[in-house]
């Protein structure tokens, strides 16, 4: 389904016009201060707000206020940060002044492992975001609403595909092998964001319109409570819900989305290729085609999208709720790829026994439709003189094709024949029970959880006889079906004792977890087209379809406990400790013990800060250290496995060949990595509390690295097994800044911005291979590699020859006797670096590495009247890619390496460079990718003047307006290695909000 959102805009200002004017002659003005009630002393920047409505207004330097009531309003409700909300009664007057309470002051709180702890109190690096704060336009993983939002995590988004996968690192990478993204929990459920095959990413099935907030937890004091899956740091995510008493609402969020392609890879036109072959194989002209093709342009489309999302919010006496359902569909930019949810959440609260007993529901559900492209590799570099149709070639469905096995297929015919699917279905659950037993003893409570994650689905893949047939292919066609199916289930018991003595505040947390996760997959059918399956003639089905059930369970058992001690709200301590049981390590190394403890000081507490408090308004020191653990390697590491042998290592009895079987290498003795991690930070604030701060230092050390080594040479096993060893180190520097830079009666701007330095290191590796472990698998040749982990430098750092410059600073040609030494070999276009008198693979050197030196990111949110704008930029400093898109058809002789067949297109970089053969071991194509992208910028306009409780937002937003870069593939944010990415979009967001 499409909307006309020019008609429904227009339509609904018409709407919102005549209604503003019926009541114009009924508003009245209104004005007033707001002050402390003990000191008199006007707050500046509080708030005042007509209640049941989102109009209101703020208080100016003076704690002064005005405003304009519109008829029928009766209560406002004011509220300032650190006082307690006040509902009053309006009468009839034109000034009412009001008091607010400092002896009634409302802590805010923040959410943190099995409980929550009032901010001023955190003692570890805890960052909570709201969903005032979120990233706007076209969002479909949860995690996007907060890219560039918090210091030290670096959300990627993996490609430009619609749902698309994204990577999170949390002060950088701990792990080589073993994952290295944080742990998500969501409404107090642990969840398991392994990928599956049915969808591009795990984390899809949230509806981003249903999270309240993210909280970030990133030292090991606030993760450590998580113990074995703490090490890249804790997301927690809170879900929307409902008040106890609260008046119903019904809301609707709706919006339509366009989206392009930015940018193209630069590849040769039909006229510049034509002039090419002329100059590079004269005698391949006969090969080339009369068309015109711009294969690029054929594979893609402008794209559009919907989202729409409804919720229903309210509460009665001691029960809250929130009902919501939402559908988004979205068009990729490559054609037939897409993305499509339908989700469901539910949230329902209780409280009972005299508010003894708490009951909390949640329930969300997820499915997922996904339509997955063929890439766009072969539309680059496919011939442009061949037309896209051929109507004689009925045996490839009308289309053109070489049809010939070693031949590149026609870009258009996979996209349009190959239909690849699938469709995932999510629910996710938990019921919280909380029970008061201050009868018993004062302060206590106890707490259980029960909950529930299922994701079942499928991938499914039908390739037509027209496109795969035995003139390319072994096979006429083929149906390939994926079943998986991922559960886990949970149970949180622990108890909760809360009491202050005096000046003395404890908290004290003791409980068990206990949660089981269970998979089975691939369950896969493999149909041959080349039988006819369906009809009397089927020939055995053994040759037509295959089977394979793979099942893994692993079970995870804790017990934790965390005291909070506080002296005076001015000393306050933190201890944690978590014992975890793991089935994915051998019963002598399946427990582990991760421990934490941490300090915070308000040093504006302290007599002698007197003079302290008149520039500060917030001051407090944090130090805090622990030890957490990373255990996703997968299951059954620790244990002896066999092998089923390929077609090439069969043994031949007699005439028939046997497939054998071989042990894989193990190590018994496998457990968990362990990362130390060190922290110190200082929260400031300053300007009664508009301008504030977070600066943290970090060193975060890795032990007992989980990599994969060498297997010694001569033995009968796989020749790569996991084990522990190795190390590697995170250290930096965090800064977060926030500023209330106006605020006015009409207008208001808050900025904030956040910046991180991180340096990676590796301090120990695998012992038998002390020059390095070669990885970076790129495009060309055959297991080429340009990354290597070796001791003493970043990870994944470039492995390349340095590459001879001419006078002009272009790269030497390669193929001529550069230094007169009568041979041609590779001491003529690259450095002898090692000073050996030759050149080989002895001279590559690590140089630079993928990773970012800096992230930052700047946030802006103003406001004037009805009127809202804000924006998003971020960007990153010294990472590096690896240009494979133009290493791999950067050279002249790509478009002759098959001339007897067909001819290749060339990426205009050869044009450049004049490369003969390619050089993928150049330095050349190592780029600086440093950045500076605004992601998103939204206005938009409120109607508050609707009558009763009714309001109307409109807005528009632009992602990915502008990227700045001097990198010169599509985008640098491509992990390292760019080799042939799904391009990014610039989108274009028209939406509305309803709330009656």
């Amino acid at each position: 389904m499409k909307l006309n959102f020019d008609m429904l805009t227009k339509g609904l200002l018409f709407v919102g016009i005549l209604l503003m004017s019926q009541t114009l002659l009924a508003q009245r003005d209104i004005s007033g201060q707001i002050t402390d009630a003990e000191t008199g002393e006007p707050l500046i920047g509080a708030n005042i707000l007509i209640v049941g409505t989102s109009t209101g207004t703020i208080t100016d330097f003076d704690g002064n206020y005005a405003m304009t009531l519109p008829e029928g309003t009766t209560d406002l409700e004011v509220s300032y940060t650190g006082y307690a909300s006040k509902r009053v009664t309006v009468g009839s007057e034109s000034v009412l002044n009001i008091q607010l309470s400092a002896g009634e002051v409302l802590d805010e709180v923040v959410v943190i492992g099995y409980g929550s702890v009032k901010k001023d109190d955190a003692t570890g690096s805890v960052n909570a975001i709201s969903d005032e704060d979120f990233n706007k336009g076209v969002i479909v993983s949860p995690d996007q609403l907060i890219t560039g939002k918090v210091a030290g995590v670096q959300v990627s988004k993996n490609s430009g595909e619609p749902g698309g996968g994204t990577s999170i690192r949390i002060r950088g990478g701990t792990s080589i092998n073993a994952g290295n993204e944080p742990l998500f929990v969501i409404d107090g459920v642990p969840i398991d964001n392994n990928g599956n095959p049915g969808t591009r990413n795990p984390l899809n099935f949230i509806n981003p319109n249903d999270i309240a907030t993210f909280t970030v937890l990133k030292d090991a004091s606030a993760t450590a409570i998580y113990g074995s899956r703490g090490a890249n740091g804790v997301i927690i995510i809170t879900t929307k819900r409902g008040k106890a008493g609260s008046p119903s609402r019904l809301t609707y969020d709706g919006s339509y989305t366009t989206s392009n392609i930015i940018d193209d890879l630069p590849i040769l036109s039909t006229e510049a290729f034509r002039n090419l072959v002329t100059f590079v194989a004269p005698e391949r002209l006969e090969r080339l085609g009369s068309a015109s093709t711009n294969w690029f342009d054929e594979v893609t489309r402008p794209a559009t999208g919907q989202n729409h999302n409804l919720s229903f919010t309210g509460g009665a006496e001691n029960i809250g709720y929130r009902v919501s359902v939402g559908y988004q569909g979205l068009e990729g930019v490559i054609k037939t790829s897409k993305t499509e949810r339908t989700t469901i959440g539910l949230n329902y609260n209780h409280s009972l026994l005299d508010e003894t007993l708490n009951i909390n529901i949640n329930l969300k559900g997820a499915f997922t439709k996904d339509r997955f492209d063929q890439g766009l590799g072969a539309s680059w570099y496919f011939d442009p003189t061949q037309p896209v149709y051929d109507p004689s070639n009925t045996a490839f469905g009308g289309f053109f094709e070489y049809g010939v096995g070693l031949a590149p297929r026609n870009p258009v015919s996979g996209i349009e024949q190959i239909d690849a699917t699938g469709r995932s279905f999510r629910t996710l659950g938990n019921i919280e029970f909380e029970y008061k037993m201050d009868e018993l003893i004062q302060g206590l409570s106890a707490k259980l959880n029960l909950g529930y994650d299922a994701n079942n689905g499928r991938a499914a893949t039908f390739t037509p006889t027209t496109y795969r047939n035995k003139l390319v292919s072994d096979r006429d066609g083929e149906i390939y079906m994926e079943n998986f199916t991922r559960t886990s289930s949970l149970l949180d018991a622990y108890l909760n004792y809360k009491r202050s003595f005096g000046v003395h505040d404890l908290d004290i947390t003791a409980g068990y977890s206990y949660q089981d996760f269970d998979a089975e997959f691939p369950q896969f059918l493999a149909y041959d087209l080349s039988n006819d399956i369906f009809g009397t003639n089927s020939t055995n089905p053994a040759s037509e379809f295959e089977a394979s059930n793979f099942v893994v369970q692993n079970r995870l058992i804790s017990f934790f406990g965390r005291i909070n001690y506080g002296i005076n709200s001015k000393y306050l301590f933190t201890a944690t400790l978590r014992r975890d049981g793991s089935t994915r390590f051998g019963p002598e190394n399946r427990w582990g013990l991760f421990p934490s403890a941490a300090f915070a000081w308000r040093i504006l507490e302290e007599d002698f800060a007197d003079g302290l408090r008149g520039v500060f308004s917030d001051l407090k020191l944090r130090v805090g250290y622990g030890i957490t653990g990373n255990q996703e390697i997968g299951d059954f590491n620790y244990l002896p496995r066999y092998s089923l042998s390929d077609a090439q290592a069969r043994y031949l009895f007699g005439n028939q060949y046997i497939t054998t079987v071989r042990p894989d290498a193990y190590d018994a003795g496998l457990k968990w990595e362990e990362t130390a991690s060190l922290n110190v930070g200082l929260d400031f604030g300053f300007g009664n509390g508009r301008f504030s701060g977070i600066l943290d230092y970090y060193n975060k050390r890795t032990n007992d690295l989980l990599f994969t080594v060498n297997v010694p040479a001569g033995t009968n096993l796989s020749d790569r097994v996991l084990t522990n060893i190795g190390e590697v180190e995170n250290e930096g520097v965090e800064l977060t800044l926030n500023a209330i830079a106006v605020d006015s009666r009409d207008f208001k701007w808050d900025l904030s911005g956040n910046i991180a330095y991180n340096r990676n290191q590796i301090l120990a590796i695998d012992q038998t291979s002390d020059a390095g472990i070669l990885t970076g698998g790129i495009a060309g040749g055959v297991g080429n590699n340009v990354q290597i982990l070796r001791v003493g430098q970043p990870a994944y750092s470039f492995f390349l020859f340095e590459h001879k410059l001419d006078a002009n600073g272009l790269p030497l040609v390669d193929g001529i006797d550069h230094n007169d030494d009568g041979t041609i070999n590779l001491a003529d276009i690259y450095e002898d670096t090692n000073g050996d008198g030759m050149v080989n693979d002895l001279d590559k050197r690590p140089i630079e590495k993928p990773a970012p030196d800096f992230i930052f990111g700047l946030t802006s949110a103003m406001s004037y009247k009805g009127f809202d704008l804000s924006f998003t930029l971020r960007g990153s400093l010294g990472n590096y890619v690896y240009n494979n898109s133009s290493s791999d058809g950067g050279y002249l002789n790509r478009v002759n390496e098959r001339g007897d067949i067909f001819l290749n297109n060339v990426h205009e970089s050869a044009l450049v460079t004049r490369f003969n053969g390619p050089q993928y071991f150049s330095d050349y194509y190592l780029e600086d990718g440093s950045f500076l992208r605004l992601d998103n910028i939204t206005l938009g306009y409120n109607f508050n003047n609707l009558g009763g409780r009714t309001n109307l937002r409109v807005y528009a937003t632009a992602n990915n307006l502008f990227l700045l870069t001097n990198y010169t593939g599509l985008d640098p944010e491509v992990g390292g290695i760019d080799n042939n990415p799904y391009p990014r979009s610039r989108s274009l967001v028209f939406g509305l909000t309803l709330g009656l």
